[in-house]
């Protein structure tokens, strides 16, 4: 059955116009005539039956389904694209792998590690998007994920990575008197926080056996890297797991501000989905970063 969408060419003019509003501009960026534009917009509203555009002397200004519309499309066109560039990567002689990853996770860990897996296998390729929720294989192109928390992640096989523990870290300068000696002298510091781990502080008080009204004020941080960045500012003291920060900590850039890590109740997984079990590439993919996992698992707590 033939689809009822419109013609490529029609979609991307009605995006460029509608990022300028301006049927001028367009024929510019895209290298055609104004009357050319004008003629690829009239075929869409005709295909739609309705106005995208109103016309207001020499401007135009979307209406309201233009506005909806125009998002869509926008969007559409952008995973178009990223899925061209996708298998474009396919058609060489190496295998890629899709990988999903936490951010902070990547850029700490991951990234300064991957180059002695292409080293041992250099036919093989590992793209990697940021995700730090859990998400449905099937919707997505990747073959892979890395996962912290429980090792549950329904139509998946979970390898485990390794365990983490937090500390409390800040800027050498915000400490009045060098590393604090009492727990308690952490309420006269600012508290900052991860989004989406909200109990954190919660769970370390609760370890020493300390409460206090400060434990969830203070900033929060989407990210661990943002994190990182606000205790290296001296924004205030973070928990954060030591494997992230193991540079910071050695160029003097944050200081554990007292010696009570805390192992955290989860752990780093590789999730595979269950028909990926048989993918080779995968396979040398998942026996290099368990090798790798196992030797920050060994150093995990020494510090």
């Amino acid at each position: 059955m033939r689809r009822a969408i419109p013609s490529r060419s029609a979609l991307v003019a009605f995006e460029a116009a509608a990022r300028h509003q301006s049927f001028t501009s367009t024929a510019a960026e895209l290298s055609l005539t104004e009357s050319a534009i004008s003629r690829q917009i009239a075929i869409l509203e005709e295909h739609l039956g309705l106005k995208l555009f109103n016309r207001i002397k020499k401007r135009v200004v979307l209406t309201k389904a233009g506005r909806l519309y125009s998002n869509q499309v926008r969007a559409t066109l952008d995973q178009l694209e990223h899925d061209m560039f996708n298998i474009m990567a396919h058609g060489g002689t190496r295998e890629i792998l899709e990988l999903a990853v936490l951010p902070t996770f990547c850029s700490q860990w991951l990234i300064p590690r991957i180059s002695s897996f292409y080293r041992q296998h250099p036919g093989m390729r590992v793209n990697m998007s940021a995700r730090s929720e859990m998400f449905l294989f099937k919707d997505t192109n990747f073959d892979a994920a890395i996962h912290f928390g429980q090792s549950t992640w329904p139509g998946t096989i979970t390898d485990y990575l390794f365990k983490e523990q937090v500390v409390a870290v800040c800027k050498p300068e915000l400490l009045i008197n060098g590393q604090l000696s009492q727990a308690d002298e952490i309420f006269n510091y600012p508290l900052l926080h991860l989004t989406s781990r909200p109990n954190a502080w919660r769970n370390w008080f609760e370890k020493i056996n300390l409460s206090g009204i400060k434990v969830l004020q203070g900033s929060r941080y989407e990210h661990f890297s943002i994190l990182i960045s606000a205790a290296c500012a001296g924004l205030g003291i973070a928990l954060i797991p030591h494997f992230l920060i193991v540079n910071e900590l050695s160029r003097g850039e944050l200081t554990i501000a007292i010696d009570r890590p805390l192992q955290s109740a989860g752990a780093y997984y590789l999730v595979t989905p269950e028909e990926n079990i048989s993918n080779t590439g995968l396979q040398l993919f998942k026996e290099w970063i368990s090798s790798e996992a196992k030797s920050t698992g060994k150093n995990s707590g020494k510090f």
